[in-house]
């Protein structure tokens, strides 16, 4: 069946293409191609750049912002970051034999003490590492008992991360706010 409806569109496009015998293969142009140039889609291309959404122009400004710290050390962020992905699937991977608790050198490398809450919270999200507050303003919160290992525990006052643990790795640290 399928040679029968081959052999048919073959004979059917060479029956098109023979019966105009008369007509003219490469007419001549008599009017110039009203189309843009070359030049002109390259130009166009340059001067108008792609908009970037929102979200993700915050999220360059707060890595900008969180690079230029003192203390921080972007390059092994993002080092730490592809050895995580590495190791497994997204917020299982924060422990290797060899290097140790991955996210917690992350975050280390990242400096978040000193940061506003909200810039702390789309730094962790954009690296896939599960975090949460378990003390605000000098109250402790009501959290779960799970335990997930590298999650980010966060103390917060007036909306700036004061100190932070990792759940199977780094306690919390004295902090004078309290």
């Amino acid at each position: 069946m399928k040679k029968i409806v081959v052999a048919v569109l073959l004979l059917l496009s060479f029956a098109t293409s023979s019966c105009g015998g008369t007509h003219d293969p490469q007419p001549e142009l008599s009017e110039p191609l009203t189309g843009p140039t070359t030049s002109q889609i390259a130009q166009t291309a340059t001067s108008a750049p792609a908009q970037k959404p929102p979200e993700l122009e915050r999220l360059e400004d707060v890595w900008d912002m969180a690079a230029a710290r003192p203390g921080a050390d972007i390059g092994q962020v993002f080092q730490l970051f592809r050895l995580k992905q590495s190791l497994g699937p997204r917020n299982l991977a924060c422990y290797d034999e060899t290097s140790g608790e991955v996210c917690e050198k992350i975050v280390e490398a990242i400096n978040i003490v000193g940061l506003a809450e909200e810039h702390v919270t789309l730094l962790l999200d954009s690296l896939e590492l599960p975090h949460r507050v378990v003390e605000r303003d000098c109250e402790l919160l009501m959290v779960t008992q799970e335990f997930i290992a590298g999650r980010v525990n966060l103390a917060v006052a007036k909306g700036i991360v004061t100190g932070w643990a990792s759940e199977g790795g780094r306690n919390f640290e004295e902090n004078d706010n309290c």
